[in-house]
């Protein structure tokens, strides 16, 4: 595929990534999460809306066909994956239903694999020469 495909593939599963990442997010608060490392509302928020920022940003900037956009993008896919596979996976593989059952269960799937996929997209456009 050609760099400017892989530039439209990362923007596209960005803008999946950031769709599932607010759907996950109301779901986390839903069911207290942020209690679980002991934080209080305003500032989860806050930090609900600083890593949104960032997020729509480095978008912006990949949609621009800017470099520093897509590596951002790159590293955000990656941590997320991790993230979203060590907190989650054994919660969701655990005898039972998972929170709501299968829509919690398909925001954290959708977030993993969206992310997932930003972080491949991401590093081949990279890797085809993408970004000023």
């Amino acid at each position: 595929m050609s760099r400017e495909r892989w530039q439209s593939a990362a923007v596209v599963c960005g803008v999946v990534f950031c769709a599932f990442s607010a759907a996950h997010l109301i779901d986390e608060f839903l069911w207290r999460a942020p209690m679980e490392f002991h934080l209080l509302e305003p500032v989860t928020e806050l930090l609900a809306l600083g890593y949104m920022l960032a997020v729509v940003g480095l978008l912006a900037l990949a949609a621009r066909g800017r470099r520093g956009g897509f590596l951002g993008l790159a590293i955000a896919g990656g941590i997320i994956v991790v993230a979203d596979v060590l907190k989650h996976g054994p919660e969701v593989l655990a005898h039972g239903p998972w929170r709501s059952g299968a829509v919690s269960e398909a925001l954290a799937l959708g977030l993993t694999l969206s992310s997932l996929l930003m972080l491949v997209a991401s590093i081949l456009s990279l890797r085809r020469g993408g970004g000023a």
